[in-house]
């Protein structure tokens, strides 16, 4: 992957987080690639810096860069007195990459026909996926934008305890990008965060609210918490660098997301099932019934291990469902990403760190397992209230309809016949009824009240056609 280049160093990159395509041996040593790739010469960069931004905005710029990516440089400088970090894309990435995206999705077809058929549903959507997300990684003024969305977000909630740095629009662009220098203390060094009197078990939590509420409350979230991109001003504060890897949720991602936890919770493998369908994880046409044994399965096993970790839920289930179109989609893939490597980060911080416990904690606190009850309460009453207005428009239908039987069968039978075949119809509606009052009991007794309304209506047709039946 090195020897091929800028492209190739991405894929296997994105490869790490990608468990649903690659066996988990291969993912854990494409993580070695995050911090692989060599620092380019400083001379290389210039002509981004004049072309963009000018030479010379600069109070001071240090040619020997802090850290290298395999997209990217990041420098120290001085702009108009302030202490700054620049970010500057390297030269000619942009074509050389998009030269090999356009190699990548020629050979696609041809892997697709020798490719196992559960992988073909990964294989078809990650082509797109990665173009994406690789593309956006080289548009720095849309990592500015994500950044300036999350600190207003942050800042809007009246939240101190989380620091984005400042951009510097003005020297920034597609290829620069100039930021505030916050300095801070590296999150997994326990020793000195324990020096300057910060408590690493309250900075674990901390961090871990941080991501909850980017990813529940505000839908715009860092996607890549790894030690290098996570500290601890003077203050306590948890400072976040680098969000070229970031991601944006819908509301509707977000319930799901939610939904999802909570069907786990509950051990509802059919609610699993139809999260992880409308997350774009499952495809619609899959097994439902082979899959909801393979879910039940890993719950079994989950539930007999002495520990249960994010990784190993992420690890368990994408195991067992390579044998069906499943796949990560982008979004979501960022989301266990940022579970995986997070854990991993604050369990450095407190061993006893319980990941998915943070996430109920945060849940029950901020409102959303109540939420999620009010909304799958309001979904069955409105299942309910259609069922109801539909029983309430059946007698109307129902005479007409046995009318036009009656008239039919003038030749062929008796009228006590037609009589006792009514009597049954409106007898099998009131019991009927009588069940569906008695579930909008539990979901609005003045709903309830109306279906009583219907059972009597049922109950006097029942009687009043009993009596003409009788000779």
């Amino acid at each position: 992957m090195l020897d091929l280049g800028p492209t190739f160093v991405k894929i296997g990159q994105v490869l790490s987080t990608r468990p649903d395509v690659v066996p988990q041996v291969y993912a854990e040593e494409f993580v070695t690639l995050q911090d692989a790739v060599p620092t380019g010469p400083y001379r290389e960069m210039i002509p981004a810096l004049a072309d963009d931004v000018g030479y010379h905005s600069y109070d001071d710029f240090d040619p020997e860069p802090i850290a290298g990516g395999s997209l990217a440089q990041v420098y120290r400088g001085t702009y108009q007195g302030d202490q700054v970090v620049v970010k500057v894309r390297r030269p000619g990435i942009k074509d050389l990459i998009e030269t090999d995206l356009r190699i990548i999705r020629r050979l696609i077809p041809l892997v697709m026909l020798v490719a196992p058929e559960r992988l073909q549903f990964s294989l078809r959507n990650m082509a797109d996926d990665f173009e994406r997300i690789i593309l956006e990684e080289l548009d720095f003024e849309r990592e500015a934008r994500m950044m300036n969305e999350i600190r207003a977000n942050f800042e809007s909630d009246g939240n101190e305890s989380v620091v984005i740095p400042r951009v510097y629009q003005d020297v920034s662009s597609e290829r620069v990008l100039t930021m505030a220098y916050v300095e801070g203390t590296k999150v997994t060094d326990v020793d000195n965060l324990e020096a300057e009197g910060h408590d690493p078990e309250r900075v674990a939590r901390d961090v871990a609210n941080a991501y909850f509420t980017m990813g529940l409350e505000h839908g715009v979230y860092h996607g890549d918490p790894h030690p290098g991109n996570l500290a601890v001003d003077e203050e306590g504060r948890i400072v976040f660098y680098d969000f070229g890897m970031s991601g944006r949720f819908t509301p509707a991602m977000q319930n799901s997301v939610v939904n999802l936890y909570l069907a786990a919770v509950n051990r509802n493998v059919d609610g699993i099932i139809d999260e992880l369908i409308a997350l774009g994880a499952l495809d619609p046409d899959a097994n439902r019934a082979a899959v909801g044994h393979v879910l039940e399965l890993v719950i079994e096993d989950l539930e007999g291990s002495e520990t249960v970790d994010w990784q190993r839920i992420i690890s368990e289930v994408t195991g067992m469902l390579h044998e069906f179109p499943f796949r990560i989609p982008p979004d979501i893939m960022l989301v266990l990403r940022v579970g995986s490597i997070s854990e991993g980060v604050l369990r450095q911080l407190d061993p006893e760190f319980d990941f998915l416990a943070a996430a109920q904690t945060f849940l029950r606190e901020h409102g959303f397992m109540e939420r999620a009850a009010r909304m799958k309460l309001a979904e069955m009453r409105g299942e309910l209230e259609a069922s109801l207005w539909a029983l309430l428009r059946l007698p109307t239908k129902l005479e007409r309809e046995l009318d036009a039987r009656e008239t039919e069968r003038t030749r062929t039978a008796t009228r006590p016949q037609q009589q006792g075949s009514r009597s049954l119809g409106y007898a099998i509606l009131a019991a009927a009824s009588l069940i569906g009052t008695a579930l909008l009991v539990s979901v609005e007794p003045t709903y309830s009240l109306l279906g009583l309304g219907v059972v009597l209506v049922f109950l006097y047709l029942f009687v009043r056609s009993s009596r003409d039946d009788s000779p």
